[in-house]
């Protein structure tokens, strides 16, 4: 495999990024549970439109990045022979990630690191997801840059993330569920208050999906497709290098 493996210092070392690492570090045995209890189980079908999308053939490698608890891994690994590669910040996520994918019997490479400095080779990936992590790499354009770096020629960066709803009703809708539903019971279950006041708020501080692929221009790519889920509630949207 053409990747280049060493332990790298963050770039991105700021208070903000080590608070975010140390709130995933803490609900990481819950946040499986979290995710099928405040999604109503719908994230399973996001993450299988992911994978209908991209449509990666036998060999071709994927780099999962702020992986989590390797939900998407283990998406694309049960029917595809190809060579799949988790990376995140958070230690205690990764640990997750490799109980699943053990369990599985899916063997993938874990790595933890950092977006801001990836430790692989140029033109590595034929493609990179991102599954609700983006809204945590602050300057984003300066991380889709890094990845850009890694991808091959022709590749392509799939962004699966929540988009705020300004207006409307579904948009109401969704601002009184993430103001009262998500913190409360994102606290029951995890125990953690922060957490679980963090999402509804980078949801709000996330742009717009037009602002959103401009900065995905600036970082050099071009935009393949964006797919609207869930009556808008997450987009997927498909750069190419």
């Amino acid at each position: 495999m053409l990747l280049y493996l060493v332990r790298m210092k963050d770039k991105n070392t700021n208070a903000d990024s080590r608070a975010i690492e140390l709130m995933f570090d803490s609900i990481a045995h819950r946040y499986d549970l979290l995710n099928r209890v405040l999604s109503f189980g719908i994230d399973t079908r996001w993450r299988k439109k992911l994978y209908r999308i991209l449509n990666l053939q036998p060999g071709q490698k994927l780099l999962d990045l702020a992986t989590g608890s390797g939900d998407i891994l283990k998406e694309f690994q049960k029917t595809n022979n190809i060579i799949g590669v988790g990376c995140d910040r958070s230690g205690h996520m990764l640990t997750f990630a490799r109980r699943k994918l053990t369990d599985r019997n899916m063997p993938s490479l874990l790595v933890r690191g950092d977006a801001f400095r990836l430790p692989f080779k140029e033109d590595t990936f034929d493609a990179v997801t991102i599954g609700f992590g983006i809204r945590n790499m602050r300057p984003r354009v300066d991380a889709m840059k890094e990845i850009y770096r890694t991808i091959a020629p022709g590749g392509r960066l799939a962004i699966l993330e929540f988009f705020p709803r300004q207006t409307g009703f579904r948009g109401n809708i969704y601002k009184w569920y993430s103001t009262n539903v998500i913190p409360r019971v994102g606290k029951i279950i995890s125990g953690s208050d922060f957490a679980y006041r963090y999402l509804p708020d980078s949801i709000r501080g996330f742009p717009e999906i037009e602002q959103f692929e401009d900065e995905m221009r600036e970082a050099g790519f071009s935009i393949d497709a964006v797919h609207q889920l869930t009556f808008g509630v997450v987009s997927i949207v498909v750069g190419r290098k």
